[in-house]
């Protein structure tokens, strides 16, 4: 069975606390992307264990993957005794902000499910991808929403996708738990502008966005990576509209309905040496 696994971009992210389970309270604007891994499911016969490949070998996969950790909740919530095979063929760039190992693992659990032939409901999915990562639910979900709390508060929307989404990435990535780690000892105050952007965003604003977007995870982000800024200035001075960093970083997008801009963007970064990627909403 093949299963798709779309890459997001956060169109805002605020942090509004820390939490106790040593995570921190979030609201955002997650919006899926055309770009995608592709995910080869199948049983294994005869076996007592679960394997987990991929074409890229910058990926380093180990025993517990958020793959192998969802095969094993999903074991025990349902009872089921198969293995299975899961080969990523790797498309979103690695620790960039985009969700991709959050998205295999919700990729992953679909597949199983469609398999093994088994019903869950949308609260037991919800439920079980929460206990594997904060982004696993949305990647369960697959629409534009805004995303609360630990990742398990969903509320979707409808936008108008039109343009294109140009993501540039610096060769280095960044670590999230490194970044919000740092993001405590510099100290923060949430931004509380995610339900403006959202309805910026509903109602075609886009100079509302350009001027508005926010991600407090930026300033932690590029003092440990400054090269985000200089990214973010190029793509400002090239005339995209919202320009903005995803996730923990490090990859940057902008966004326009141009596309003459953002092919040549396209060009201009790869030969800069960045990974960039074109794409459209999904």
């Amino acid at each position: 069975m093949v299963e798709k696994a779309y890459a997001k971009i956060n169109l805002s992210l605020d942090v509004l606390s820390n939490r106790d389970d040593g995570y921190h309270n979030l609201e955002t604007i997650m919006l899926p992307l055309e770009l995608h891994d592709t995910l080869d499911i199948s049983v294994l016969k005869n076996s007592t264990d679960d394997f987990v490949t991929c074409d890229d070998f910058n990926l380093q996969i180990g025993k517990y993957n958020l793959c192998h950790k969802l095969i094993e909740c999903a074991r025990k919530k349902w009872g089921f005794t198969e293995h299975f095979r899961i080969h990523i063929h790797k498309n979103i760039f690695l620790q960039a902000g985009l969700g991709g190992g959050s998205a295999d693992a919700a990729a992953t659990l679909r597949g199983i499910l469609k398999l093994l032939k088994i019903n869950a409901t949308r609260e037991e999915l919800i439920e079980l991808a929460s206990s594997i990562g904060s982004d696993v639910p949305w990647a369960i979900e697959n629409k534009p929403c805004v995303v609360k709390y630990k990742g398990e508060i969903l509320e979707p929307f409808d936008f108008n996708k039109k343009g294109y989404v140009i993501l540039v990435k610096p060769e280095s990535g960044l670590s999230t738990q490194e970044i919000f780690t740092k993001l405590n000892e510099q100290g923060y105050t949430p931004n509380l502008g995610i339900n403006e952007i959202k309805e910026a965003l509903e109602n075609d604003d886009i100079e509302y966005l350009k001027n508005n977007v926010f991600n407090l995870l930026e300033t932690p982000a590029i003092s440990t990576l400054p090269e985000i800024q200089d990214i973010k200035n190029m793509l400002k001075e090239d005339g995209f509209d919202v320009v903005l960093m995803s996730g923990a970083g490090s990859t940057v997008f902008a966004l326009t309905r141009d596309f003459i801009l953002a092919k040549k963007s396209l060009n201009k970064y790869e030969k800069k040496g960045y990974q960039v990627e074109l794409t459209k909403f999904h």
